[in-house]
């Protein structure tokens, strides 16, 4: 059972785009990319990366021993989990941070010691800095994050999922000859916002996240006021109802009307994506992870572009890519059903926004960790207790779709 919409996005605009605040003295920290030192000049170094479950990892090397961080680019910096073997230092002070849905808070910032990335002998990053936070039984895979701050150091770089690689280098003109259609973009809170045309006379700012994993989502602000300006847009959706699809580190979004979308185009600058399934949300609107699976992309920070190109060549691609019917969320413990498409086997079958997981074959289901943990197999059936929100329970059976 796919669940991207909700848990591996709970930290995906974690993300952090900064926040400077406050006056010198109030013991906040201001980062910035110059107390990032990189080990080398004049070099091009090919990284291993893993994709899986749309997203990218680093294998990164701490005193020989060998991590995995997630690459976002929708991270203004890096991200520490608690409790981590990564030997992060003492709090260097704090920052304010906003989440996926808008939502600050202030979080002690820390210090990695040396990285290696790829191999122990591998580029070294020296003053890395990073948001501490808890860590979810979820991100059990990786046990930090590298922001875009990398990026904004000058670095530049080639994403690679097809090949597994990522290659990084400060040659200025490196990637120059690479084909491909720029987009140009600009920084705010230190990451990364493109200008996509998503409808014929509407330029939406649109974030370039790899933290997250959907192919494109978009603002509900912002696809509100254009759905009453132009007669047009309110062809676009397929479908509509109320949940909350987002979790952030600071809480969930509010419930709120969904729109699940279908985009008959949606360029990258001269190139065009075709039938591209989305939904809208209240944090901003981003190009996630998945796009990664369609071909390779170039990031030039010192031109601020950043340029795609097909695996498959030409200058347009059909995705018809997947949306999840159902999302779930964790209040008081508890896992609970954010939102579902009332179109969905899930809906005919009697789920419900706001049903309670008790249990999944007979297995007692508390947190949203412990769901998680279920590896649904595809083509396999799964009887779930739910409690519905009148108190009374319910025994459902999941057939969980070989090509779901």
């Amino acid at each position: 059972m796919r669940q991207t919409v909700l848990y591996i996005i709970i930290y995906i605009a974690v993300m952090l785009p900064l926040i400077a605040s406050g006056q010198k003295g109030d013991g906040m920290h201001r980062y910035n990319t110059h107390e990032l030192t990189i080990g080398e000049t004049n070099f091009v170094d090919t990284i291993p990366i893993v994709f899986a479950g749309n997203q990218v990892y680093i294998p990164v090397y701490i005193n020989g021993e060998r991590h995995l961080f997630n690459l976002d680019t929708g991270s203004s910096q890096g991200v520490a989990y608690i409790g981590t073997n990564t030997g992060y230092s003492a709090p260097l002070g704090n920052i304010n941070s906003r989440d996926a849905n808008g939502l600050t808070d202030t979080i002690p910032i820390v210090e990695y010691p040396e990285l290696r990335l790829g191999t122990p002998s591998g580029l070294s990053l020296r003053g890395y800095k990073a948001s501490l936070l808890p860590r979810h039984g979820h991100h059990f895979i990786y046990d930090g994050i590298i922001g875009f701050d990398l990026f904004n150091k000058g670095l530049q770089a080639k994403i690679d999922v097809k090949r597994k690689r990522l290659i990084l280098t400060d040659r200025k003109n490196y990637f120059n000859d690479e084909p491909g259609f720029e987009i140009k973009y600009k920084l705010q809170r230190w990451t990364p916002y493109m200008s996509i045309r998503t409808f014929l006379t509407h330029d939406e700012p649109t974030l370039f996240d790899t933290g997250a994993t959907n192919f494109f989502v978009m603002n509900k602000a912002h696809f509100d006021i254009e759905r009453k300006k132009d007669p047009r847009v309110p062809a676009l959706v397929e479908e509509t109802t109320y949940g909350q699809n987002v979790l952030g580190s600071y809480g969930a979004e509010k419930r709120g009307l969904i729109f699940f979308l279908k985009f008959p185009s949606l360029p990258w600058g001269n190139f065009t994506f075709t039938n591209v399934h989305s939904f809208t949300t209240q944090g901003d609107s981003k190009f996630g992870a998945s796009i990664l699976s369609y071909g390779t992309f170039v990031i030039n920070p010192k031109r601020k572009r950043i340029k795609f190109w097909s695996y498959t060549g030409g200058n347009n691609l059909e995705v018809n890519n997947h949306v999840d019917d159902v999302s779930y969320m964790e209040q008081d413990a508890k896992t609970v059903v954010a939102s579902i498409r009332h179109t969905s086997e899930y809906y005919k079958d009697g789920f419900r926004e706001g049903d309670v997981v008790v249990s999944v074959d007979n297995k007692p289901i508390g947190t949203l960790d412990e769901f998680n943990a279920i590896k649904f197999e595809k083509g396999k059936s799964y009887k779930f207790i739910l409690l519905d929100t009148r108190g009374f329970n319910k025994e459902i059976t999941v057939n969980i779709p070989k090509n779901d």
